[in-house]
């Protein structure tokens, strides 16, 4: 079966929800034009999709990311970890209601990684209170 695809193959969204047709071709092109210009993180709404791209990024985690993420809203960013690290604690302060942050996915596909710098970003940005 042919899915009907964007018209611009090389065309890349933040977040896969914003994608004209949303079919598994289109979501997996997204991610993949995404992943080759470095932009290893893809949002679908509120969910984070990270490839692991099993080489450093320069500054993508780096102590001017941490600071770009703080206190900003879900979206209005390139999605990154922080982003999501960021709005669970928001949201655990405003709403006093306990948050999770699921990591999920197959040996080597970096979720030691990801966990780790969800805990350097809320300890450095919110560690003090």
């Amino acid at each position: 079966q042919v899915f009907p695809a964007e018209d611009d193959v090389n065309k890349y969204v933040d977040d896969n929800c914003s994608l004209m047709y949303l079919n598994e071709a289109t979501l997996l092109n997204n991610v993949r034009v995404r992943y080759n210009k470095d932009h290893i993180y893809t949002f679908v709404a509120n969910i984070l999709i990270a490839v692991n791209p099993y080489y450093d990024i320069p500054k993508l985690y780096g102590p001017d990311a941490i600071k770009s993420y703080q206190g900003k809203s879900l979206g209005t960013l390139p999605p990154h970890v922080y982003a999501i690290a960021d709005k669970s604690y928001r949201d655990m302060k405003v709403l006093k209601i306990s948050q999770s942050i699921i990591v999920s996915g197959e040996s080597g596909a970096g979720k030691t990684e990801n966990t780790k710098f969800v805990l350097r970003y809320l300890t450095t940005t919110y560690g003090s209170g």
